[in-house]
């Protein structure tokens, strides 16, 4: 019973095989023939500046390599009238600025790309991909042996022998500054990389800090130092065999070294309005707040000079506000088309002193010198025509009154009155308020009796200079400046609107009329000019 069961699990097993098998595919790859040839890819930067590759003959004849096109995955580049000796090599830049037999019309991906090489009759002799060298700043994708058929991740060696020789990490750093927070270098190594540390010394004391690697570089954050200490430092660099590089090259017996100054962090500048029209608000943000004794503006105005070795000094000094670590000054408003020049100095506890701009040998800014520094410009503003507008009148003494209705800022603004009488003319006076609602205040006016052009016939008052009790300017810009006229004799007081019509108060010489009181209160009646 046993045996007939092994039987028919045997049956079962056939019948399956038999009614399951089919045909197998054939793969077949689709790799295009390549060429027998002794010249090869070689060695290929793709993380470089510029990236290269190269190529080696490993034959005993020369090879003219005349019509050899090399490719990346999107462009095509030919070789022209260029000989390779046997056992040499050829190195060509891939920077994409097509040079002859110099530097290809292409950049090679340091993510990893397809580099292939055909000969003068079109056809495929080499082919290689390479892998994500963006972690390995400085090294190469080449054959472990030129010419051989293993490729490596490993040293530079372009226009030489590759080899497998043991060498030091490829450091690439950048001088630290004290304004440097974040430090970053990039290292790498065929062996892999063991630690990278930045060495920070100050004042006798070490601080060995680990970089850790972020994003492809080994990046740490910098300690802060003191104005006026000096900061010594180098990064050193081991990877998995012990192979050691520093920056600077011979940083542990030679490290960089900068002395803390500060200065100014942020600056802006800022007018009352656009164009730096207006007072303009100087705001200094500078580095390392907590040790800023003072902060200095200096500024010239238009015509003023700084050059003190030839007698002049004209500067302004303002000490600027500390506004919880932002610290405020202001130069004041100037005409328009002004050229305003102005440095900053920033003095700390220890007593160092700092420029905006820096002052550094061989610079061009030198605060004694006032050509060298910084300046800003008052823009010029474009003005519509001055519209000047006279009203008649026909009783009383006043005759007319000529006005303009859009003054220029800053400008005069005369108001010229004509009058004509039989009596004295005692009082010609212009009273004004300022805003959408005005209200008239008695002390709001300006006696053009008192003014040098006043006559029996006229007079001309100038409002530029003129301010209400409370201190609104009538000339300043946006200003809408309501006014009415008053002219006085010893028997009257005559009040003029807007359209030449009168208000009568004859009440000094006897008389029982008197509208003053209701001409005063609405301003409608009022004359109205507005400044641009």
């Amino acid at each position: 019973m046993k045996n007939y069961k092994y039987l028919i699990y045997s049956l079962l097993i056939v019948l399956f095989s038999t009614t399951s098998c089919v045909k197998d595919e054939v793969f077949e790859d689709d790799a295009p023939d390549v060429a027998t040839s002794t010249v090869k890819l070689n060695e290929i930067m793709s993380t470089g500046s510029p990236d290269w590759l190269e190529l080696y003959n490993g034959g005993a004849e020369s090879v003219d390599l005349s019509g050899y096109k090399l490719t990346d995955t999107s462009q095509e580049w030919f070789i022209d009238n260029l000989i390779i000796a046997a056992g040499s090599y050829v190195t060509f830049d891939c920077d994409d600025s097509d040079v002859p037999n110099v530097s290809t019309n292409f950049k090679i991906s340091s993510g990893g790309e397809k580099i292939t090489l055909y000969n003068a009759v079109g056809e495929q002799i080499d082919e290689i991909t390479t892998p994500d060298m963006s972690a390995q700043v400085g090294l190469t994708y080449g054959r472990e042996i030129d010419g051989g058929d293993v490729w490596v991740v490993q040293g530079a060696s372009k226009g030489v022998a590759n080899s497998n020789v043991n060498n030091a990490p490829v450091l690439i750093a950048e001088p630290l500054t004290e304004f440097t927070e974040v430090y970053e270098v990039t290292a790498s190594d065929a062996d892999g990389m063991a630690t990278v540390k930045l060495i920070y010394m100050v004042n006798g004391g070490v601080q060995s800090i680990d970089m850790a690697l972020v994003d492809g570089d080994y990046k740490t954050s910098v300690p802060r130092a003191n104005v006026g200490e000096v900061v010594q430092y180098y990064v050193v660099a081991t990877d998995t065999t012990g192979k050691v590089s520093y920056y600077p090259e011979n940083g542990s017996d030679e490290p960089a070294e900068f002395t803390v100054v500060g200065g100014v962090n942020e600056l802006t500048i800022e007018g009352e309005n656009p164009g730096f029209r207006g007072d303009v608000t100087f705001a200094v943000t500078p580095f390392y707040t907590n040790q800023v004794d003072e902060i200095r503006l200096y500024y010239l105005l238009p015509g003023e000079q700084q050059d003190e070795d030839n007698g002049f000094d004209d500067k302004t000094k303002v000490v600027l506000v500390n506004n919880n670590g932002v610290h405020e000054g202001v130069v004041p408003a100037q005409n328009t088309d002004d050229v305003i020049s102005y440095y900053i100095r920033v003095e700390y506890l220890d007593g160092t002193k700092t420029y905006y701009p820096l002052e550094e040998d061989g610079g061009v800014f030198n605060h004694d010198l006032g050509t060298t520094w910084p300046s800003y410009m008052v823009e010029a503003i474009t003005y519509e025509d001055v519209v000047e507008t006279t009203v008649n009148s026909t009783e009383g003494p006043l005759t007319s009154i000529t006005f303009p209705t859009n003054p220029v800022p800053g400008t005069d603004i005369n108001l010229v009155l004509a009058y004509t009488s039989t009596e004295t003319i005692e009082e010609a006076r212009i009273y004004f308020a300022v805003g959408d609602t005005p209200v008239y205040v008695k002390d709001n006016k300006i006696k053009g009796e008192d003014d040098a052009s006043f006559t029996q016939t006229s007079v001309t008052i100038n409002l530029k200079d003129a301010a209400t009790d409370i201190g609104e300017s009538l000339s300043e810009t946006g200003a809408k400046v309501s006014f009415y006229v008053r002219i006085a004799t010893a028997t009257a007081e005559y009040y003029y609107s807007n359209d030449g019509t009168m208000s009568l108060d004859d009440t000094p010489g006897g008389g029982t009329t008197d509208e003053s009181d209701a001409f005063k209160a609405d301003p409608s009646l009022w004359n109205i000019y507005n400044v641009q």
